[in-house]
């Protein structure tokens, strides 16, 4: 059965719902000409079973999709680099955090640029324990 959550972030830039615990959520605001841009935050999965976020929704974008760093070695050299994933997780009774530079979620093929001081709806999809949810939240672009 899927369980559809519906929440707004307050002004403390935390939200709890259930066992996910989503902190300090921002999207980057971006030039007028810009065809993507990036949602970034703390996810915390206070239960005892692997959280997999497996994509997403907004109104401002047709593609919401997980992105992760990559290193590898190039000629004895470390690399760094992005990658789509279809998912990813978050441990049992731990956080993985999204942020600049490193794993975050991509907003691509933007129907509209969000605007710094804008608040955007972000529905992440999420697994656990076999059940399907969707969190909708609020979010600040900054």
């Amino acid at each position: 059965m899927k369980r559809i959550l519906s929440v707004l972030i307050l002004s403390s830039g935390l939200l709890c719902a259930g066992d996910i615990e989503i902190e300090n959520p921002w999207i980057r605001a971006v030039p007028p000409s810009s065809g993507a841009t990036a949602a970034f935050m703390t996810i915390a999965n206070h239960s005892d079973k692997l959280l997999t976020v497996t994509g997403g929704s907004t109104p401002v974008a047709r593609e919401v999709k997980p992105m992760v760093t990559t290193k590898s070695r190039v000629n004895g050299q470390e690399v760094m680099g992005m990658e789509f994933v279809t998912s990813f997780t978050v441990e049992a009774e731990k956080k993985r955090v999204l942020e600049p530079g490193g794993d975050h979620i991509m907003l691509m093929k933007l129907k509209e640029v969000p605007k710094a001081g804008a608040v955007v709806p972000l529905t992440l999809e999420i697994e656990s324990g076999g059940r399907k949810e969707k969190i909708t939240l609020q979010i600040p672009v900054r």
